[in-house]
C-alpha cells in the first residue's frame, strides 16, 4: 500500500463504517416500526417529541378524570330528576286531599312516609363506593331520617328549614377539567329544594288526617311542595350544565389528542417507504465503497512496473 493512498483508504473505511451503521439503524427501524431507539436518534425533533408526549399524557389524564366525574353526575342527574317527579306527583295528591275539606284523608300520611323513605334511598345512592350527595364526605351516607335532631315539625306556620337529617358537609366539589378550566359540580342533600321536599313529606307524614284533617299543616306542606316541585328542575339543570362543561372539555381534548397522536407517530414511527428507499441507497453505496477499497488495495509499485 502506497503512502499517498493511505488517506483515501482511511476515508473510505470511515465511510464504510458510517454506511454500515446507517444500514443497521434502518433495518432496526423497519423491523421495529420506530424511527430511533433513543431520542438522540432524532435529535432535531427530540424536544418537540418529548413535549408532545407530555401533552398527550396530561390530556389523557384530564379526559379520564372528566369521564369518571361525568359518570357520577349522570347518576346524580337521574336521581335528582326522580326527586322532581316525586315532588310533582305528591303535590297533586296534596291538592286532592286539601280539596276534600274536613273529610278524612287517611292514606296521605302513609304515602308521605313511604315517599320520604324513598327520597332517603335516592339521596343515599353511591357509585364506586362514593356517596354522591354528601359533599366531600363521600364515605358517609348523606341522609339519616332517624337522627335524634331531626324532630317532628312544630305546628307553627310558615315552618322553618330543618336539615338535621343531613350527615354530609357543605363542601362544593370541583374538577380541573383542563389546564385553565375548573368546574364546580355536584349537589348536597341539604340543598334548599331537597330540604323543602323532605320537609313537605315530613309535615304530612306526621299530620293528623282523621277524623278531621289538619288542613293548616297540609296547606303548609302544599306550599313547600310547590316550591320544591318548581326548584328541583333547576337543580337538575345545574347538574346538566356541569356535565355539558365536561363534555365540551373532553371534545376539545379528543381533537388535541388526535393531533398529538398523529404528530408523535410522524416523528417516532418509521415511514416504511422512505426507510426502504434509504436502505437500498445505502446498500448500493456500501457495495460501491467495498469495490473502491478493493481497487485501492490492488494498486502497488509492482503492478505499476
Amino acid at each position: 500500500m502506497r503512502v499517498t493512498a493511505l488517506a483515501q483508504q482511511q476515508f473510505t473505511l470511515d465511510q464504510i463504517k458510517n454506511l454500515q451503521g446507517r444500514i443497521a439503524e434502518k433495518n432496526i427501524a423497519i423491523t421495529s416500526g420506530v424511527n430511533a431507539q433513543r431520542y438522540s436518534g432524532i435529535s432535531e425533533d427530540s424536544k418537540r417529541l418529548v413535549n408532545l408526549e407530555a401533552t398527550h399524557v396530561a390530556l389523557s389524564r384530564f379526559s379520564q378524570n372528566n369521564t369518571i366525574v361525568d359518570q357520577r353526575l349522570q347518576a346524580m342527574e337521574t336521581n335528582a330528576s326522580q326527586l322532581g317527579e316525586i315532588a310533582s306527583d305528591f303535590r297533586t295528591q296534596l291538592v286532592s286531599a286539601i280539596n276534600a275539606g274536613n273529610a278524612p284523608v287517611s292514606g296521605i300520611d302513609v304515602l308521605a312516609q313511604n315517599l320520604i323513605a324513598q327520597v332517603s334511598s335516592i339521596l343515599n345512592v353511591s357509585v364506586d363506593g362514593r356517596f354522591l350527595f354528601s359533599g366531600s364526605k363521600t364515605n358517609t351516607a348523606p341522609v339519616d331520617l332517624n337522627d335524634a335532631a331531626f324532630l317532628v315539625p312544630p305546628g307553627a306556620y310558615p315552618s322553618t328549614a330543618d336539615v338535621n337529617y343531613y350527615q354530609g358537609d357543605q363542601q362544593v366539589l370541583s374538577i380541573r377539567a383542563d389546564t385553565d378550566l375548573t368546574i364546580n359540580y355536584g349537589v348536597t342533600a341539604d340543598d334548599p329544594a331537597i330540604e323543602k321536599l323532605i320537609r313537605t313529606l315530613h309535615l304530612v307524614s306526621t299530620a293528623v288526617v282523621a277524623p278531621v284533617p289538619d288542613l293548616a299543616r297540609l296547606e303548609e306542606a302544599l306550599r313547600l311542595g310547590e316550591e320544591a316541585a318548581n326548584e328541583l328542575p333547576l337543580v337538575v339543570a345545574g347538574i346538566g350544565a356541569a356535565r355539558k362543561g365536561l363534555e365540551t372539555a373532553n371534545a376539545v381534548h379528543a381533537e388535541t389528542l388526535l393531533y398529538t397522536e398523529q404528530t408523535i407517530g410522524d416523528l417516532a414511527n418509521t415511514d416504511l417507504a422512505e426507510a426502504i428507499t434509504l436502505l437500498t441507497a445505502d446498500q448500493s453505496s456500501l457495495e460501491a465503497s467495498f469495490a473502491a477499497l478493493a481497487q485501492m488495495r490492488s494498486i502497488s509499485l509492482l503492478n505499476f512496473l
